[in-house]
C-alpha cells in the first residue's frame, strides 16, 4: 500500500479490522481522514475515535459495517454529479463524497444538489 494514498490505506485497514472481527483500528491521520472518520462516527459506523499524534485510534461499532469498498483511486478519480451518484447494492449503505461544501454522504449531497469525488462506499 502506497503511503501517498492515505485514503486507500484507511479503507484497507478498516476493512481488514471488520473482517477480522476487531473492535479497534489504528490509521494514519490527515485532514480528509479526520473529516471522513467524523462523518462515519456521526452515522453510527464508529463508536468513537481519539487522536494520537500522527494516528487515529478508531473504535468500530459492532455489526454495523459489513463491507467497505474504495471507489475513486489516485490513478482513476471518479467524480459524479448529484444526479448520477453510483447506486448502492441493495440500498443498504452510503457513498462518502468530498464536495466543495465538505465531506458528505450521497443522500446529503443530493439534498444540497452538489457533486464531487466519490471516495468509497460503506455497506451495512
Amino acid at each position: 500500500m502506497s503511503m501517498n494514498d492515505l485514503m486507500s490505506d484507511y479503507v484497507a485497514r478498516v476493512s481488514n479490522a471488520v473482517r477480522a472481527g476487531n473492535d479497534e483500528v489504528v490509521v494514519l491521520k490527515n485532514k480528509l481522514i479526520l473529516a471522513v472518520t467524523n462523518k462515519l462516527t456521526k452515522l453510527g459506523y464508529f463508536d468513537s475515535y481519539t487522536e494520537e499524534g500522527y494516528y487515529l485510534r478508531i473504535r468500530i461499532a459492532p455489526n454495523k459495517i459489513t463491507s467497505i469498498r474504495r471507489f475513486s483511486k489516485p490513478g482513476q478519480r471518479k467524480y459524479a454529479s448529484y444526479r448520477n451518484f453510483p447506486k448502492i447494492i441493495g440500498g443498504v449503505g452510503f457513498s462518502i463524497i468530498t464536495t466543495p461544501k465538505g465531506v458528505m454522504t450521497n443522500i446529503e449531497a443530493m439534498r444540497e444538489k452538489v457533486g464531487g469525488e466519490v471516495l468509497f462506499q460503506v455497506y451495512t
